[in-house]
């Protein structure tokens, strides 16, 4: 690990791991949330696409705990440049995540804190009624969002290195002081 990065604190209940634009964290949250048996998991992971390229066919989000997947990106046609995230898609998402916090969970997964997110809109809301609630979340932030996602949390949240038992050894706290808390 860097000094760039804190000790994971389960008592901070956001956490973050960084990234860059090329590196794979997406099978990093997939592999945190397998480890984590009987822990209430809400949440989705990206699937296809890629940081750097867009794979409008391919890139989408799949819940953790129903296995719903639903595509992110617009169709822009062939001759488009650049990916664009489909707010419509973004919206569904949220409105999904919601309702699996309403209905209970120990922690949530979140793909990213992004552009959309930095700038108020995206799953944002998600991670406030998450905060608000007392459930954990654990999401991934590339380093070029990194300062926003400082300022969204204030203090609350850590940044995790892209380290699979740290994220782990994070996940597994942070499920254990919310059963604690819940009880």
């Amino acid at each position: 690990m860097t000094s760039d990065f804190e000790a994971p604190d389960p008592a901070r209940t956001l956490a973050a791991i960084a990234f860059d634009p090329r590196e794979d964290v997406d099978t990093l949250l997939g592999e945190a949330a397998a480890a984590l048996s009987g822990c209430h998991i809400a949440g989705v992971v990206q699937i296809g696409g890629r940081e750097d390229g867009c794979e409008v066919k391919a890139m989408a989000l799949k819940s953790l705990r129903d296995g719903w997947e639903i595509r992110i990106l617009e169709e822009r046609g062939a001759q488009a440049r650049g990916c664009r995230l489909s707010p419509h898609a973004i919206t569904e998402v949220a409105g999904r995540l919601e309702a699996e916090l309403a209905a209970g969970a120990d922690i949530l997964f979140v793909n990213r804190f992004g552009r959309s997110e930095s700038e108020g809109y995206g799953l944002r809301r998600v991670f406030e009624r998450a905060v608000l609630d007392g459930v954990p979340v654990l999401t991934a932030v590339r380093s070029d969002y990194r300062d926003a996602w400082n300022e969204f949390h204030g203090g609350l949240g850590t940044t995790l290195p892209r380290d699979r038992e740290a994220v782990i050894a994070w996940c597994k706290a942070a499920c254990a002081a919310r059963a604690e808390t819940a009880a």
